[in-house]
């Protein structure tokens, strides 16, 4: 049965990392991405971000000491926490949701300001949380840009590794269908389909693969996180890239020794503050 006409695209994948926002951008860098300057939430988070021609990936973080807002949000494990799908219109796709019994969060309102050419503007988002109850060790959301001008500014769009887009999300999960079903609804594009390692769920550009801990195991090895609690974990990014060359040259230029893997480079997950990066063309 249909809930909406919206469809489902990936916007940004998030990466808490807690207290060590300086550390975190300090690896990312020398992973050969171009990061934005440091982000001041109203909310009161912190944050870095890597961003693409589609997509983008956050670091996302708290002021040493200044845990109290958001508090929520620190309670999920660091590394790879947070899938954020794209809406042109947060309070109507929160109604279609609520109306079909899915479990959402009411929408809220926030900014952060961006230095263009020497004046500080206001980039503003509204977002709500979907299952957040059912969902382990993170959260999906969706997020509406009301100033997409002031996120996707092609002086923050070329990265020295190369990386054009997120590709894929790898998620760990032990019951696959509390994932599903949040999404039953959403256009045909976006419907659920077995493949040889899973469940994929295509969003936009972005093709998100669920893995039992065996699937996961056997193709990733001990590169991905190997612990959970609760039913999920998302482990691991793929990232489109120009040249694999470039992203080869930046990764070594940074002191990283990538694994080959699948045609691409691969990064343990320990490397990179809790989520495999796989570099792929």
């Amino acid at each position: 049965m249909s809930v909406t006409a919206q469809p489902l695209a990936l916007d940004h994948t998030v990466i808490g990392v807690l207290d060590q926002l300086d550390s975190a951008a300090a690896i990312y860098r020398k992973l050969g991405f171009r990061l934005t300057p440091r982000g001041y939430h109203t909310l009161g988070s912190i944050n870095h971000l890597a961003v693409f021609g589609e997509n983008y990936l956050e670091l996302l973080g708290f002021p040493p000491g200044d845990d109290k807002k958001r508090s929520d949000l620190w309670s999920y494990p660091t590394g790879l926490n947070g899938l954020a799908f794209r809406t042109t219109d947060a309070a109507t796709l929160q109604g279609e949701l609520a109306a079909a019994d899915k479990p959402v969060t009411d929408w809220k309102d926030f900014s952060r300001p961006v230095e263009v050419n020497g004046v500080q503007k206001p980039a503003s988002f509204r977002t709500f949380q979907l299952g957040r109850d059912t969902i382990s060790n993170g959260r999906f959301f969706f997020c509406q840009h009301n100033t997409p001008e002031l996120v996707w500014r092609p002086v923050d769009q070329d990265h020295p590794n190369s990386v054009l887009d997120i590709s894929d999300v790898f998620i760990v999960s032990r019951a696959p269908q509390t994932i599903t079903e949040l999404f039953d609804g959403f256009p045909a594009t976006a419907a659920p389909r077995v493949d040889k390692d899973g469940i994929v769920i295509q969003a936009g550009g972005v093709t998100i693969h669920i893995l039992s801990e065996d699937k996961a195991a056997a193709r990733f090895g001990s590169a991905i996180p190997q612990s959970f609690e609760g039913n999920e974990r998302k482990v691991a990014l793929g990232l489109k890239v120009r040249s694999l060359k470039a992203a080869a040259d930046a990764l070594a230029l940074g002191g990283f020794s990538p694994l080959a893997f699948e045609g691409g480079l691969l990064i343990d997950a320990a490397a990179a503050n809790g989520v495999a990066l796989w570099f792929k063309e």
